[in-house]
């Protein structure tokens, strides 16, 4: 299987590193720094993986031209969604399936108004970008999941479902344990409530997931945001249950209770973050079911404070 990972920061490295050590044909796209020193010395990863070096990726900094991929993965951040379509449409490349590997919501209904067909993955385990060609892999949080915000992909065993399931099986012989499932929808919605409970406040305070539970303050403010999110998710048709807090205070948080958001790096180094697929993304679809989500629209609103700020000062 030909496999070409678009967008080649912290996640879509690790996800190539472990797919090139098994010896799959996957191709990476990135920004020029990172894919230069990829090339010249290899990548290298460090963390709960361990220490080592991958050689010999096939690595662009361009989508290579009116080529044929069994599957294009897509791990750019939210904010440059429209920036990877025209690249892949101007790039006239042929694909079995698309499948969106992202942060956030709104991702699906992005992609699908260029490409087809589009599947859906989440993701859960924390890298840091060292710096180009560094990574460090600092918390596994599960298995990666792959499935289809499109329900009529389950009524029968179509091409992308097979590839889907294929995708899956490589990624955990790679090393990477997934799952195909029927419904990918609730838990890339509880994935983002996670995010949007955690990572503004990690910005905004400069501290770890774990303090902002620990903390009575930011711990009751991130229940709101999840109370928030919770009704607005399942009027969009996701399982979320009503107790998700608890599992999110007493499941999620320990296992990357010392991780920081990669949104600070993101403030520092872009002065872009993925807010508006995160706290902005429940506050459209409120919108949308007529439910007021007033804490995530002031997050939103204190991050995108922050985006410009920055801006200033560059």
């Amino acid at each position: 299987m030909r496999i070409l990972i678009f967008g080649s920061g912290a996640v879509g490295s690790a996800i190539a590193a472990r797919l090139h050590l098994k010896g799959y044909d996957v191709h990476i796209v990135g920004r020029e720094q990172h894919i230069q020193k990829i090339k010249d010395e290899g990548l290298k990863v460090k963390g709960i993986w361990g220490e080592f070096v991958v050689r010999d990726i096939k690595a662009y900094t361009e989508i290579p031209k009116e080529q044929k991929f069994d599957a294009v993965l897509i791990t750019v951040k939210t904010f440059s969604n429209q920036d990877a379509v025209n690249s892949i449409i101007s790039s006239k490349i042929k694909a079995d399936i698309f499948i969106s590997m992202q942060n956030g919501l709104g991702n699906y209904e992005f992609f699908s108004q260029y490409l087809h067909p589009v599947g859906s993955a989440r993701v859960i385990f924390g890298i840091v970008f060292e710096k180009p060609g560094e990574i460090e892999i600092t918390v596994w949080g599960g298995p990666i999941l792959f499935g289809f915000w499109d329900t009529k992909f389950y009524k029968e065993e179509n091409k992308a479902v097979k590839i889907m399931k294929n995708i899956s099986d490589i990624f955990s012989d790679s090393g990477l344990p997934s799952e195909f499932v029927e419904d990918i929808r609730t838990p890339i919605w509880e994935k983002a409530l996670y995010n949007s409970a955690l990572n503004p406040l990690s910005v905004i305070l400069n501290t770890t997931y774990g303090n902002i539970i620990l903390n009575p303050f930011t711990r009751e403010i991130s229940r709101e945001i999840i109370s928030e999110g919770i009704s607005i998710s399942q009027k969009e048709g996701a399982n979320v249950k009503d107790d998700f807090f608890d599992k999110f205070e007493k499941r999620l948080v320990p296992p990357t209770k010392d991780h920081i958001s990669s949104m600070i790096q993101d403030i520092k180094i872009r002065g872009k973050t993925e807010i508006d697929s995160m706290c902005g993304a429940i506050v459209k679809y409120g919108i949308k079911h007529n439910i007021q989500a007033k804490v995530n629209f002031t997050m939103w609103n204190l991050i995108k404070a922050l985006e410009k700020n920055t801006k200033k000062i560059e």
